[in-house]
């Protein structure tokens, strides 16, 4: 690193060279990231899942297989009854909508038998020519929309329309949205806290810049890697790469703006002390780095297609910003010089006054184990509340919250019963002519199944080779109950059939999401352990050891734990939701094992520096309390600051993702790194490292 560092500080104009062409280059050349983006979570769910298999017989029965519909939900605006003239309008609404033949529109049907028992409303399904992937089948909502508006204008009924394609464009809306507030705020963090922290303005325009860069070309490889490699990114998760990005890229510059402050206190005021500090920062940010990337990818393994189509995304970000935080930044801070902290003084003073950094890390060095044993009783009581953890996987189905689909699925589920929202389907497939006589069997198990309200009769397909049988649960199709029963007595009685050449497989939207919850629990058992062993190795070539890195590992393994049940203790037992958005456990894995154990590894790898320096365990924590925790406490409020900006996007997995993270984050940078650890290797001394280090005569 030492040579490395010289030749960057040697080449500094020339490594901002390259990378100016480079971004021209690669930007100008690529593809928008919006061209790989998609909301559709059926894509997303493996192949030899029910449901998947249950909705490829559905396509064989449907004269559109590759479309979807909507539902337009018509009730009075006295929010009464409907009247018969207001049925009369709603008939010929209908019939306009059909005669206007509007663009990527098949038709609009409705019955009698789709008025709800109450009569406050009527249903009409629109069916789209187009699948869901099409930008022009999104945006037939809005001509849809508009189209009723203008008819039902000067009428006493009014329409909303929500479904899977509705619930699309409004979530694409709501993300854009998302993106505009969530990267204001991100730019504001990134830009004030460090200008605040270094009381300079050049060391917040630094990070803006060198991450702004950064992220322009990740945005354009990523989009590359999308059309060479054919997968999709999820919209709302995208908006994850603006905060991952600015998050760790400033963490990485502040680990080297620390490092090259504290160089120059010593006297060093020449452009080695850059070179000297990315040596020695340098370690940590590609350790660090390389945590985060191999956690990123061991979301390869997971088979769930949101999680593994997220990863290529993430292993770009992070890969391009370690190759500008060890390239890009050095050659940057080497042409600014000193000027980098103008018109702060403080970076010229040797000797400070005592901060509260020096007397934790005296407190840490005194009583290492009262200090250690408090921070642990702390977070288990609060990683009690992680028992408590249910899953919430309605995010798949409803739309976000204060948007026009939202408001007329609140009017559909007020005025129908729970289950005629979405009915499900059993789909027999038989080599040979099936009967009705065939089904009885079969449909008397399902009429008795828990959580079933009604079984519709049978319609019969393919000469008889496919019959579709109709369910209505008694509970919301997206309520943990139904998702139960969809996966237990409902499959059950819908597979007694099963014999031979004839095969049922359970349909609907409950039986998709009891998939992705049986895709997601999977991955979560494979993807934890890989990750893990992945940050075991990384940390154990680090720091020579196989003690601390397992040492490591726990205390993470704890904070994460806490975090998990801090989010339980704010969203459900103070919040009152039913539980947590179903995959926010992998991705606080991921965040907040992977990005917090940035901050373990910068205290870590200044306790090893200090030890070999010949300083014993516990002089070895207090000065790296005194040196490194302004570092971590820094760049961890900076970080939990760009996922809290989250927050900002309205939506509620955004909500509950970016709270989560930036609790995680703190406990990672204000407890478990300056704290914890420092206490953890005081209290046990030299055998934390071995078999790499031992003690070393103080010179």
């Amino acid at each position: 690193m030492q040579a490395f560092g010289k030749f960057i500080v040697r080449n500094r104009w020339w490594v901002v060279g390259v990378w100016f062409v480079a971004a021209v280059l690669i930007v100008g050349l690529s593809p928008k990231l919006s061209s790989i983006e998609s909301n559709d979570q059926s894509s997303f769910l493996p192949s030899n899942y029910e449901s998947v298999k249950a909705g490829d017989i559905a396509k064989k029965v449907s004269s559109h297989s590759d479309s979807i519909t909507d539902i337009i939900v018509f009730k009075a605006r006295s929010g009464g009854q409907l009247s018969p003239d207001d049925l009369k309008t709603v008939s010929q609404t209908v019939k306009k909508l059909n005669d206007a033949h509007l663009k990527e529109v098949a038709s609009v049907t409705t019955s009698d038998s789709q008025i709800a028992p109450s009569k406050k409303a009527q249903l009409a399904t629109v069916t789209y020519s187009g699948n869901g992937q099409s930008t022009n089948t999104i945006n037939a909502v809005k001509t849809v929309r508009d189209n009723l508006s203008s008819q039902l204008q000067a009428t006493s009924v009014s329409a909303g329309l929500t479904g899977g394609n509705a619930i699309s464009y409004d979530t694409q809306d709501a993300s854009q949205k998302a993106l505009k507030y969530v990267s204001i705020g991100t730019l504001l963090l990134v830009l004030l806290l460090p200008a605040f922290i270094f009381r300079s303005p050049l060391a917040g325009l630094l990070p803006l810049f060198a991450v702004g860069v950064v992220f322009t070309i990740a945005q354009s490889l990523i989009a590359v890697a999308g059309h060479i490699f054919n997968f999709k990114v999820n919209q709302q998760l995208s908006v994850m790469f603006t905060v991952v990005l600015f998050g760790i890229g400033t963490d990485y510059i502040l680990f080297l703006l620390f490092r090259y402050r504290e160089r120059l206190r010593t006297g060093d005021h020449t452009r080695g002390a850059v070179s000297f500090a990315l040596s020695r920062a340098g370690e940590a940010i590609i350790s660090a780095a390389l945590v985060v990337l191999s956690s990123f990818a061991a979301l390869f393994f997971a088979k769930f297609g949101i999680f593994s189509s997220f990863a290529p995304g993430l292993v770009i970000c992070v890969a391009v910003m370690l190759l500008a935080a060890v390239t890009l930044v050095p050659a940057l801070v080497a042409i600014i010089g000193m000027r980098i902290f103008w018109p702060s003084k403080a970076w010229k003073s040797a000797s400070l006054k005592p901060t509260i950094s020096k007397k934790i890390g005296g407190l840490v060095a005194r009583k290492p184990g009262m200090v250690a044993a408090t921070v642990i009783i702390l977070l288990g009581i609060i990683s009690a509340f992680a028992f408590s953890y249910r899953a919430d996987f309605s995010s798949f189905s409803q739309p976000p919250k204060n948007t026009l689909s939202a408001d007329a699925y609140n009017s559909l589920k007020s005025a129908f019963p729970a289950g005629a929202i979405n009915p499900g389907q059993v789909y027999i497939q038989s080599g040979h002519k099936l009967t009705s006589a065939d089904l009885k069997p079969m449909t008397d198990k399902l009429q008795k199944a828990k959580g079933v309200a009604t079984v519709l009769p049978a319609a019969f397909y393919s000469g008889g080779k496919i019959a579709v049988v109709q369910f209505v649960l008694s509970d919301d199709p997206y309520s943990s109950a139904a998702l139960g029963n969809v996966a237990g007595p409902i499959a059950t009685a819908a597979h007694s059939i099963n014999s031979g050449d004839t095969h049922a497989y359970v349909g609907g939207a409950s039986a998709a999401i009891a998939d992705v919850q049986k895709v997601t629990n999977r991955d979560l058992s494979v993807v934890f352990p890989i990750a893990a062993a992945f940050i075991f190795v990384i940390l154990g070539l680090l720091v020579r050891s196989l003690i601390a890195p397992v040492i490591l590992l726990l205390c993470v393994a704890l904070g994460y734990v806490a975090t998990l049940g801090s989010a339980v203790l704010i969203f459900q037992k103070i919040g009152g939701n039913t539980g947590l958005i179903s995959f926010i456990p992998l991705f606080l894995y991921l965040f907040v094992v992977a990005i917090g154990t940035d901050y373990n590894i910068l205290t870590v790898t200044r306790l090893r520096e200090e030890v070999r320096e010949g300083n014993d365990p516990r002089k070895a924590a207090d000065l790296t309390v005194e040196h490194s925790s302004a570092t971590v406490v820094s760049a961890g409020l900076i970080l939990a600051g760009t996922f809290a900006s989250l927050i900002l996007g309205g939506i509620s997995f955004l909500t509950q993702m970016g709270s989560s993270i930036s609790i995680g984050v703190m406990l990672a940078a204000f407890i478990i790194a300056p704290f914890l650890i420092p206490s953890l290797t005081a209290s046990i001394g030299y055998k934390i490292w071995w078999p790499g280090h031992k003690p070393a005569a103080k010179k």
